[in-house]
């Protein structure tokens, strides 16, 4: 499985926003290997707001990017919870990591 990120945005100090699609080896894009109503491509903005010296807000929006059935949209919807999830264990396998 690849991916595929096309920045649009990068914003010094605190923003960063690109668009996301699975692809082949050789940047061919195709549909996610294991959900064929996922839809083609996603816009994540990512954003981070200092709330001290020492720690920083990060703030992760993901949605459906471009023209997208209502079936693809549904699905993404759907799979909004196991995302958090994904994202929040990322962040705190990070966090863990910072600690040592």
């Amino acid at each position: 499985m690849y991916g595929k990120a096309n920045y649009k945005e990068i914003t010094k100090p605190n923003r960063l926003v690109y668009t996301q699609v699975f692809c082949d080896e050789n940047q061919k894009i195709t549909r996610h290997p294991m959900a064929p109503t996922w839809p083609e491509a996603m816009l994540t903005t990512v954003t981070l707001t200092e709330e001290g010296p020492n720690r920083t807000r990060v703030t992760v929006n993901w949605e459906v990017y471009g023209e997208a059935t209502a079936v693809e949209r549904e699905t993404f919807n759907k799979a909004k919870g196991g995302m958090t999830q994904g994202w929040t264990g990322s962040f705190d396998k990070l966090e863990e990591h910072l600690k040592h």
